[in-house]
């Protein structure tokens, strides 16, 4: 009986391994492939910005209307006005931008513990272009869109404004200095708007991305296709390093231990605080056109990155650089947002927003920097040098400042409209794979 299977086994074996390879082709998952947890869509409104809190139980979107989102997707509020928001690094507050006006909203944290307030808002004299906000809610420093400064203290109410041109304006996250920076310039700020400082840098291009350190003395920017490191009390270059592509998307962790860069080819390019490559990764090998790197985040340890693209593919790297998740859609994706912990992921086109939950992806929990390789034009770190004493203030005039609306809150439940796919069970595939293994030592032995 035995020599009988062996006598089959053997004559059969030609043709059984194509047949269970195919078999296993199309009963494997496509273990890179991620759904939405749901998605949002905002009726032909545009969506202007993202925000997620440090757990992602908190979603923030801009659609002309603030809207607040629990992680299920429960819409806990619906709050007027705004377009871009920016929420601070623990969750308690949300700033947003409509046309003229800031606002300031303290958020309800835990997700549904309480209701939304709006704090504070100022309405300037002309069109606010985007704004940036200090850790603990208190200064809202925005830049116009005639690249002047405008700076609104939501303690106090007093705002004011600096007539110096600056392409990209970033405040630190303990408020106390705010950098804006243009090609040849770098200009250096007080909280309340007060220039300090003026240097010049040594830059090909105007930068339309900027990432600060927590103290506000190191600027990472873009420069074509090169991210420097800038000390903004001096101008002086820490270091640069060259990529491949043209920069379109810049992203940072909260220690400045890991940078990434996208580019409009579609390549993601790993830095560490030094500058040194640790890895890269093709998100277009096709070299497609249309298919380059739109939008940037990662959670505050680096151990997910995710990434949006012009043609509408989301993908999850992990810390070492490898992909551990995709989501391919239709549309330009214009805005992303990750977790400090890495639990969530909110990504939007120009109406419609997905979320996705990474907890299934192989996420690695790193410590130190991967991969590190020698730099290029490598600077060492300076100290920082104390600014000079402030300049006089150059003022933009200003309207009207108003009194705290009192807070609405909308229990309107989400329904969700698309759940994550599951995976094939790994003993499975396991199984498959060993069927595949006997069938190749039969069919030598024959």
């Amino acid at each position: 009986m035995e020599w009988q299977l062996q006598k089959t086994m053997r004559k059969a074996g030609p043709l059984l391994l194509p047949v269970v390879l195919i078999i296993i082709f199309f009963m494997m998952p496509a273990a890179q492939a991620v759904e939405p947890l749901w998605n949002y869509s905002a009726s032909g409104v545009e969506i202007g910005g993202l925000a997620v809190s440090p757990k992602g139980d908190l979603i923030v979107a801009g659609t002309e209307k603030v809207l607040f989102f629990s992680k299920n997707g429960t819409i806990l509020a619906r709050e007027p006005f705004g377009n871009g928001v920016v929420m601070t690094r623990d969750g308690k507050y949300t700033a947003s931008v409509y046309f003229s006006s800031v606002y300031l909203f303290r958020n309800p944290v835990p997700a549904g513990s309480a209701t939304v307030t709006r704090l504070a808002e100022y309405e300037f004299s002309e069109r606010v272009q985007s704004i940036d906000v200090s850790r603990d809610g208190n200064i809202i420093a925005g830049r116009t869109l005639a690249k002047r400064l405008v700076v609104f203290n939501t303690e106090t109410g007093v705002a004011k404004g600096n007539s110096r041109i600056d392409s990209v304006i970033k405040i630190s996250s303990s408020g106390g200095r705010i950098v804006g920076i243009s090609q040849g310039v770098v200009h250096a700020y007080s909280s309340s708007g007060a220039l300090t400082r003026t240097s010049d840098v040594e830059i090909d291009s105007d930068p339309h991305s900027m990432l600060l350190s927590s103290t506000g003395y190191t600027a990472i920017i873009n420069d074509g296709q090169k991210v420097r490191s800038l000390n903004t009390n001096n101008g002086d270059e820490y270091w640069n390093r060259q990529v491949n592509g043209f920069i379109t998307a810049l992203a940072m962790n909260p220690d400045g231990s890991l940078i990434v860069a996208g580019t409009e080819t579609g390549n993601i390019a790993a830095l560490d605080k030094n500058g040194n490559l640790s890895w890269s990764y093709a998100s277009n090998p096709e070299n497609r056109q249309n298919a380059g790197i739109t939008c940037m985040a990662l959670s505050d340890k680096g151990t997910l990155i995710a990434a949006g693209t012009a043609s509408g593919k989301i993908v999850f790297l992990n810390a070492r650089g490898d992909l551990a998740g995709s989501w391919i859609g239709r549309e330009y994706i214009r805005h992303i947002a990750v977790s400090a912990d890495g639990s969530l992921v909110v990504a939007a086109t120009e109406d419609r927003m997905y979320v996705f939950s990474p907890s299934s992806f192989p996420v690695i929990t790193v410590s130190t920097p991967t991969r590190s390789m020698t730099p290029t034009n490598n600077i060492t770190n300076q100290s920082p040098v104390v600014p000079s004493s402030p300049q006089q203030t150059v003022s933009v005039p200003v309207l009207k400042t108003t009194t705290p609306a009192s807070p609405t809150e909308v229990p309107t439940t989400y329904s969700v409209i698309r759940t994550a796919s599951q995976s094939s069970p790994p003993a499975l595939i396991t199984l498959l794979m060993s069927l595949a293994v006997i069938v190749v030592v039969a069919g030598r032995k024959r």
